[in-house]
Formats: C-alpha cells, sequence, structure tokens
C-alpha cells in the first residue's frame, strides 16, 4: 500500500507544472548609448544670436553634418553636448567671439528596434522605447497564434563573445511560475512552430 501511495504521489507530482529556474541572459555586446547620434537623425543646433546658423541639420550617411563657415563635422556615434562643444571651439577659431552652441536629438531616424519572428500575428521590426520586456515585445508583433510553441522560445542577442542564443518558457511567464525578461535593442525573439 505505501509503494501504490509514493507511486500515485510521483505520478501526481509529474501532471503538475514544474516551477522555472531563472533564465539567465547574456549580457548585450556593448549598453547602447541612448543619445548618440547616428546617420539620419536630425539635430537641432542653436547658436545664440546668430539666427542664420541656427537650425535643423540632418546627420549625412557618411556620418558629417555641414555646418555654416566651419563645414563638415563628424556626429555620429557623439553626444549632442560633445558635439556642441566641438562648434563652439572651431566658431571660436577666427569667426565668433564666444560663441554658445546647443544641439539636441530632433528627430530619430533609425530608433534602436527589436525584432519578432514566426508565429506571432504580426511579425516585423519594432521601436525598442528604451525599456521593453519580453511579453511587451511579443504583444507588440500582435501576440501569439494558436501554432505557437511557447515553451520553447528562443532570444537571439549579440554579445561580446558574438552571437548568443537563449531557450524562454514563455508559457511559464504567463502563469507567474518565471519572471518577464528584459529585451535589449538588437534582440530577436523566435517564436516556433508548436509540433502537431
Amino acid at each position: 500500500m505505501e509503494r501504490f501511495a509514493s507511486s500515485l504521489a510521483l505520478l501526481l507530482l509529474a501532471g503538475c507544472p514544474k516551477p522555472t529556474g531563472p533564465v539567465v541572459l547574456p549580457p548585450p555586446a556593448q549598453a547602447p548609448k541612448s543619445d548618440a547620434v547616428r546617420t539620419g537623425d536630425t539635430l537641432a543646433i542653436v547658436v545664440r544670436g546668430q539666427e542664420e546658423m541656427s537650425g535643423e541639420y540632418v546627420v549625412s550617411a557618411d556620418g558629417t553634418i555641414r555646418f555654416p563657415r566651419i563645414g563638415d563635422v563628424s556626429a555620429v556615434e557623439r553626444e549632442p553636448t560633445d558635439l556642441a562643444q566641438e562648434i563652439e571651439a572651431k566658431l571660436a577659431d577666427g569667426w565668433l567671439r564666444d560663441p554658445q552652441v546647443s544641439v539636441s536629438l530632433f528627430e530619430r531616424q533609425n530608433p534602436e528596434q527589436i525584432t519578432v519572428l514566426g508565429e506571432v500575428k504580426e511579425a516585423g521590426s519594432y521601436p525598442h522605447g528604451g525599456k521593453l520586456t519580453l511579453m511587451q515585445a511579443i504583444s507588440l508583433a500582435g501576440g501569439l497564434t494558436d501554432e505557437a510553441q511557447q515553451r520553447k522560445v528562443k532570444l537571439i542577442r549579440e554579445t561580446a563573445e558574438g552571437r548568443r542564443t537563449v531557450e524562454i518558457d514563455v508559457q511559464a511567464i504567463v502563469e507567474s511560475r518565471a519572471q518577464d525578461l528584459p529585451i535589449e535593442p538588437g534582440d530577436i525573439i523566435m517564436v516556433p512552430e508548436s509540433p502537431i
């Protein structure tokens, strides 16, 4: 009877969903600099007292902006404050006395994105927006289809050591048996089809 009871307990436990351990995601290749200028961005540049120089400047394909009197200025991967200081220094070199320049990001041409593929209703690329979780990313793609294999969703991330893939049980997140996970810009989420 005791053997029967222990066998029954094992069978009952086998049918219960098991709590899953925390998924450890690899760190991204580098933390994105959210304010760093990128190709195609539009910058609002104001030179105090100089209306003809102030305005909107689009970062060209070669990563520069063409600024009056000083010519091409390298802008890509630089912070707006750093760019303002360089423009001030170049204008002070024979053009203006004590120039005061401010640079701000007016419009992002290419926002940082994530990609959601496979068994979601609207596969594609979506803006990251600064803070995003796995469930929010799936929601942006319209949610999972009925054919989705929820237990084996793949997260693909570029790391300093190369591309890494982590398998995630989304069903465990939905059922509150696992934590939702942060998504980084550039991540690819692949939702496979459930085996028939």
